[in-house]
């Protein structure tokens, strides 16, 4: 099996002006995150790119199993942790700034994607209603390297996964309303190319965060479905609230205008569109 990195579009990037200096292709790991996080401490510097065929413990927002139907040679989903720097002051829109990066690759694959905040990236399923299809995981590390070139500070780990082809995958519990990008456009998708594009996405939003966060939050916002939406948000400690997402803060936060308490900035919590009855 050719390795991903050897693949010219991905060998391009790497060593060059984008920031990455290297990718790491695994067959089989728990999580590429937690790969990711202990070459960081072994030392290697951020920037690099762990990439598996299949993940026997993937994970998603709040200690969710993240799915990706891989079995044997066949790679049915793109999952994927990057390690890069914490961009100053607005680090908060970095998972803003990897949902335009993903959401600009699968345009590139020829989708019509939608951003749910906070993280993830939605195509329309075959009745035409959204459905998941890419997920975000955004975790930040205090990190000290253990041995090599001592690295230090905090480093972000971006986590990333894609179905790409899950045409006839069984699917039960939340995956049942879940889609791929070959079931949105109907043909067979090259792996290595999304994976290229969401690279060089992710190299030109990233730096937008602490460049020019105003651009960023313009395009999160072009591109979002929640906002307009109904919506319900369960909170961390069970609160739930009920309203219309109306914007984004200057922060990323989801602004929810609620009958009972008027507008409200929400951090994190789980986010359902409602549809209207």
């Amino acid at each position: 099996m050719t390795t991903l990195d050897h693949q010219d579009r991905i060998a391009a990037l790497l060593g060059g002006p984008l920031g990455w200096h290297s990718l790491i292709h695994e067959p089989e790991v728990t999580s590429t995150s937690d790969v990711a996080l202990q070459m960081v401490r072994e030392g290697t510097p951020p920037g690099f790119v762990v990439v598996a065929d299949h993940q026997t413990a993937g994970r998603g927002r709040q200690g969710r199993p993240w799915e990706d139907a891989s079995a044997g040679d066949r790679v049915r989903s793109l999952t994927l942790s990057a390690a890069v720097g914490v961009p100053g002051s607005d680090a908060s829109l970095t998972p803003l700034a990897v949902g335009l990066a993903v959401a600009d690759a699968l345009r590139r694959a020829g989708t019509t994607p939608g951003l749910k905040w906070p993280n993830d990236v939605l195509l329309p399923a075959a009745d035409g209603t959204p459905a998941k299809t890419a997920g975000i995981l955004v975790e930040r590390h205090a990190v000290r390297a253990t041995s090599g070139p001592d690295v230090g500070g905090e480093v972000l780990i971006v986590g990333i996964g894609v179905d790409l082809d899950w045409r006839d995958v069984p699917r039960e519990g939340d995956a049942v309303t879940w889609t791929s990008v070959a079931e949105a456009t109907g043909r067979d998708v090259d792996r290595a190319d999304v994976l290229a594009d969401v690279l060089r996405g992710l190299s030109v939003w990233l730096r937008s965060v602490p460049s020019d966060p105003l651009r960023l939050l313009v395009a999160y916002r072009d591109n979002c479905v929640t906002i307009g939406a109904d919506v319900r948000v369960t909170f961390p400690d069970g609160e739930v609230l009920a309203g219309r997402a109306v914007d984004l803060d200057r922060q990323g936060r989801l602004v929810v205008e609620a009958a009972e308490v008027g507008q409200v900035a929400v951090t994190a919590g789980d986010v359902e569109h409602v549809r209207p009855t």
